[in-house]
């Protein structure tokens, strides 16, 4: 009886005799901070990079910086002819977005190829399973942000300085327009800023583009060790 139940205690924990002497029962497990963890799964082998930064969607980086930017001065500009309503309503939208950069620049994401897919596991997000087959071209590439960093740092600054400006000429009234915009640049900004700072410290970058015309560009210490996942040498 005590032997079953120390037997069932090691399965649990993914440890199984029998399966170390077969040879089957090798497990995967999401390495953090970059690491890989290798091993088979019960279908097929498949290989796991944690603590990756992950840019996806239709239009790549570095133009999601570059509309990041551009949508973000429009909406500021918007919040002083706007109802308080509506101002409000962009305000928590500012809010929730500028939350989930964080917060997913702070976690992570999990990078995992399988023999048939790849998959990209970020917080908050559903994850983004690309066919092996649908991949266009995977290159390695030097990281180049698409102005100076000097002038983005100064560009940043020139429209956070009114927003600051903004907050405290609209103090007395919470519920003006030049408050709740000057509240949004205020949060927004330092959230691009910070988003782009934590993607300049690769100096390298992979990126995957799909059949369909979209582009996944994956920043970590070591992107080669990925492209040599995807069998690209």
């Amino acid at each position: 009886m005590i032997m079953k139940f120390s037997e069932a205690i090691r399965r649990w924990m993914g440890w199984c005799p029998n399966g170390a002497m077969s040879g089957t029962g090798r497990r995967r497990y999401a390495a953090p901070e970059g690491e890989v963890g290798l091993g088979t799964a019960g279908e097929g082998s498949r290989e796991v990079v944690g603590g990756v930064l992950v840019d996806y969607g239709p239009i790549g980086t570095p133009a999601t910086l570059f509309i990041l930017l551009v949508a973000a001065a429009l909406l500021a500009g918007c919040l002083f002819v706007m109802a308080a309503a509506v101002g409000l309503l962009l305000l928590a939208i500012i809010l929730a977005y500028s939350g989930m950069e964080l917060y997913g620049v702070m976690r992570r994401a999990r990078f995992t190829v399988t023999p048939d897919t790849i998959t990209i596991t970020r917080p908050l997000f559903r994850p983004i399973i690309i066919p092996k087959d649908a991949v266009v071209k995977v290159e390695v590439k030097e990281n180049k942000l698409p102005i100076p960093y000097w002038l983005l740092v100064g560009a940043l600054a020139m429209i956070f300085v009114p927003a600051v400006g903004g907050i405290y000429a609209g103090f007395g009234n919470p519920a003006s327009m030049r408050f709740i915009s000057g509240l949004g640049g205020a949060i927004f900004f330092p959230m691009v800023f910070y988003r782009t700072h934590a993607r300049t410290h690769y100096p390298r970058i992979l990126t995957i583009r799909t059949a369909d015309k979209k582009l996944a560009a994956i920043y970590t210490d070591d992107p080669e060790r990925i492209a040599r996942m995807l069998g690209v040498a």
